[in-house]
């Protein structure tokens, strides 16, 4: 393992605990009725992102480096993810879960290479079947609703 590598994962590891950190404190303005699953999932994902930094803070740095290579710029695809999820979470109070999941999982497949549109249709089709079978109907979870949907 390189040196830019280890700065790699060590940068990553600090992000991941403090979006985690950032997520568990949201998760506590959750109504008390409907907060106990995403508790339970932040302070998981808090926990083994801990458990990654310490593991990441164990490991002795090597002394080379290679050379052009920024930390930053090696972080770039993994903020653009982020950003990307961002932006989906704070439509989905604008346009409703149903349409910006849509609009979300369609582009994160063209994105990630898949060009098929029968396929990415008829994932995103059924995903969203199942998730509203699932929560709306067999267990009467209130879903957002936006203008669209």
């Amino acid at each position: 393992m390189t040196h830019y590598s280890q700065r790699k994962d060590r940068s990553f590891a600090v992000i991941m605990v403090l979006l985690s950190a950032a997520f568990l404190a949201q998760s506590f303005r959750y109504p008390a009725d409907s907060s106990q699953f995403p508790r339970f999932l932040m302070g998981v994902q808090l926990l083994f992102s801990l458990i990654f930094l310490f593991q990441q803070f164990r490991l002795p740095l090597e002394a080379k480096t290679v050379p052009g290579r920024d930390v930053l710029a090696s972080l770039w695809p993994a903020f653009k993810v982020f950003l990307i999820t961002s932006l989906y979470v704070l439509a989905i109070d604008y346009v409703g879960y149903f349409s910006a999941t849509a609009v979300f999982l369609l582009g994160a497949m063209s994105w990630f290479g898949n060009r098929r549109t029968v396929v990415m249709a008829s994932i995103t089709g059924c995903f969203l079947a199942v998730i509203y079978a699932l929560f709306v109907l067999f267990m009467g979870v209130r879903l957002p609703q936006g203008l669209l949907f």
